[in-house]
């Protein structure tokens, strides 16, 4: 169940916010999110691979 989530969320990010980062590199809110959206990405592999 956790790997399934953490695969949609993968795919969320690379699919719909990546595009958006792309297209505004600079945007301090783009920044925040892609910070934001890492951490929780990075937490859900952590949990999934224990």
């Amino acid at each position: 169940m956790l790997t399934e989530k953490l695969t949609e969320f993968r795919r969320f990010i690379t699919g719909t916010v990546a595009p958006h980062a792309a297209a505004h590199p600079s945007d301090k809110w783009v920044k925040h999110i892609i910070a934001q959206l890492n951490s929780i990405e990075s937490t859900l592999d952590l949990v999934v691979s224990s």
